[in-house]
């Protein structure tokens, strides 16, 4: 079989390997976001290790009202592991391009109405709209079944919710496709060039500790946040706590990664990298309380562990790579 003909599968193929331990539930952050924990299964699905694209985490900053919504670099990706990343144009509908390119082993990203996936059951799934992105693996227009990564694994879905991915709609989807042009790094490699990514985009971080940014927000805003409806705290931790947090959990296990290959001493650096993920999960409880009281007044003294532990990713990083 050709190399690039390993990416998609038929929806009758064998069921995938289990989630990456990147998505083991004892994670503080299991989930992380969707682009993200797409990617990190489409390289687990190849057998790649997607640990090696995880150095652009550095650069997450805090947006003014938001955390960055952290992605991996494609540059990074084609070094890496040799795929590419293309914009698929649907002039003749979706459905029909997407059979295309599966066909020829390159999975489709797409953005889609979470309302009909499967796997957001007890969220989305029949009861309110959101933005996703899956990576369709693989279609059966006659049985009407669709084959898709999503979050932390691989599903299926059929019927109507087939029709709600494929069927009309007043503008076309974004959609992209992922296609070998290069054999993967061996590991030796992928794990020197990944170091020397890594060194790249810590020139490219915030000049600032963007937790103090989110700090000096929340004593401004604060008040006024938590005297909206709970609804609006899912949407606001999800993109402020559930993003720093995530990111600095992933760059955490990025950097344990790399110190197990003995590149540089990156223990103390990945500590501190897990450490705030977790002082972060312990936050969002907090905010979510401050919601229930309708109070803000602990919020910005409670990411004082937090900062602290931003500056202390920095530091212990840049003594390693000296």
């Amino acid at each position: 079989m050709p190399a690039a003909l390993a990416l998609a599968r038929a929806p009758d193929a064998a069921p995938e390997p289990a989630p990456h331990p990147l998505h083991a539930p004892a994670r503080a952050w299991p989930e992380t976001n969707c682009y993200v924990d797409l990617w990190i299964e489409l390289l687990h699905a190849r057998g790649l290790e997607p640990e090696g694209m995880l150095g652009f985490t550095l650069r997450q900053d805090f947006e003014g009202d938001q955390f960055t919504f952290f992605k991996p670099a494609m540059a990074d990706i084609e070094a890496l592991y040799g795929l590419r990343l293309e914009e698929l144009a649907v002039y003749d509908g979706l459905e029909r391009h997407a059979s295309v390119q599966v066909a020829r082993g390159c999975p489709v990203l797409v953005e889609v109405d979470a309302i009909h996936l499967p796997d957001t059951a007890g969220t989305t799934y029949g009861r309110e709209h959101a933005k996703t992105t899956i990576a369709i693996l693989g279609l059966d227009p006659r049985r009407r079944t669709l084959d898709y990564l999503h979050n932390a694994g691989r599903f299926q879905l059929a019927a109507d919710d087939y029709d709600g991915i494929f069927g009309p709609a007043l503008l076309a989807p974004y959609a992209e496709f992922v296609k070998v042009v290069a054999p993967p790094l061996p590991p030796r490699a992928l794990r020197a060039a990944a170091r020397t990514l890594l060194c790249g985009h810590r020139t490219r971080a915030p000049r600032t500790n963007p937790v103090r940014a989110f700090q000096a927000a929340l004593e401004q805003t604060g008040e006024a946040l938590v005297l909206q409806p709970l609804s609006v705290f899912h949407r606001y931790a999800f993109n402020t706590t559930r993003q720093l947090g995530a990111n600095f959990e992933l760059l955490g296990s990025h950097l344990a990664w790399l110190d197990a290959a003995g590149l540089a001493d990156l223990a103390t650096a990945a500590e501190a990298a897990t450490r705030l993920a977790q002082e972060t999960k312990t936050f969002q409880f907090q905010l979510a309380r401050a919601f229930g009281r309708r109070n803000a007044a602990p919020l910005a003294a409670a990411l004082e562990r937090p900062a602290a532990s931003y500056d202390a990713v920095f530091s212990a990083l840049d003594r390693a790579l000296r």
